[in-house]
């Protein structure tokens, strides 16, 4: 029933959803891409902005940023997450599309959701941890997370917020814009492929001897090969405890192998051009999907500690997340 009374209800505001698609995309299009700003950046927050909308992840800081970004403007916000927001209130429904935590094994409709929780996860995780925990928390491409404004109760840690000038830019102005406090935030511009992070975080004043805790959400799979190597490699220059949590696609679906060599994943891989981005680098996820992830972190001086991947009926697996952390030396 409440599934029946969701549909009803956005069939009444499809055109408004559908006048706030046409208006999202001129502006990815005509502003986002020309001004350089991140455009995949979009994807994950509008599902977060839909979670906080039905009520299953609450997120005030990404719902108060919404209006204040160059493609979620004021009227974007209104025309695709408020008329999702009436939806939900009347009908209660909140279905797989907006679950929190999604369902397990998830898809391409929900894998947002897990990749959402896999992350809040490794936060709270490494911030809270009782022996050794994160000092320093360092957002590796912000884009529009918000997780340095939600921090766990209690929690003494310096945050960076890291990303290319543009898009990092446009968040600064934007987390002022909505009056989000912000002080106990740095915010530092890097480019990724030419100049390495860390040295742009110590000049910022990052400490390399503290316990740090780097969230690298959807950013891999459009570095090259050796600015992903050295990223992980850079994190096991830091102290014992320090952690990385980060996602990748499958080499397999990267490269169109079997059993991405259709039409459809042809298709999937493509998707990045809407935002003038391209998908350039996967792990191979042959079973058991765990191990070329595993080596290649231990190749770089870290220890694998979680490992997570969507699955429906395909195999490998089209998409993974893992959290690495630098072990002792003895």
């Amino acid at each position: 029933m409440q599934l029946l009374l969701f549909v009803i209800t956005v069939i009444i505001l499809l055109p408004l959803l559908i006048v706030g698609l046409i208006i999202f995309t001129y502006r990815v299009r005509r502003i986002s891409i020309p001004q350089k700003v991140s455009g995949t950046a979009n994807e994950p927050f509008g599902a977060r902005l839909w979670m906080h909308a039905a009520g299953t992840r609450d997120d005030p800081v990404a719902y108060a940023l919404a209006g204040h970004l160059p493609v979620y403007n004021k009227l974007v916000k209104f025309l695709v997450i408020e008329t999702v927001r009436i939806a939900c209130r009347i009908s209660g429904y909140k279905g797989s599309v907006f679950a929190y935590p999604g369902p397990r094994p998830s898809g391409l409709a929900t894998f947002i959701s897990h990749r959402t929780e896999f992350f809040d996860n490794s936060v709270n995780e490494a911030l809270t941890n009782p022996e050794n925990p994160a000092r320093q928390f360092v957002v590796l491409g912000a884009g529009w997370d918000t997780r340095c404004y939600d921090l766990p109760e209690d929690t003494q840690v310096k945050c960076f917020e890291i990303d290319m000038a543009p898009t990092l830019k446009a968040k600064v102005k934007g987390v002022q814009s909505a009056g989000i406090p912000h002080d106990h935030v740095t915010f530092v511009e890097t480019d990724f492929n030419q100049r390495t992070w860390l040295d742009s975080l110590s000049n910022k004043g990052f400490d390399t001897n503290v316990t740090t805790h780097v969230l690298w959400e959807g950013v891999s799979m459009y570095l090259t090969e050796n600015a992903v190597l050295d990223t992980l490699k850079l994190v096991a220059t830091l102290p014992e405890g320090s952690t990385i949590a980060f996602d990748y696609f499958s080499r397999e679906f990267i490269d169109g192998e079997p059993p991405y060599d259709n039409l459809s994943s042809k298709r999937m891989r493509q998707g990045a051009g809407y935002y003038s981005e391209t998908l350039t680098y996967g792990i191979s996820t042959v079973k058991p999907a765990r191990d070329a992830v595993e080596k290649i972190v231990n190749e770089c001086g870290l220890q694998l500690r979680h490992f997570e991947h969507t699955h429906e009926e395909e195999t490998p697996p089209l998409y993974a997340f893992a959290t690495a952390v630098k072990q002792s030396n003895n």
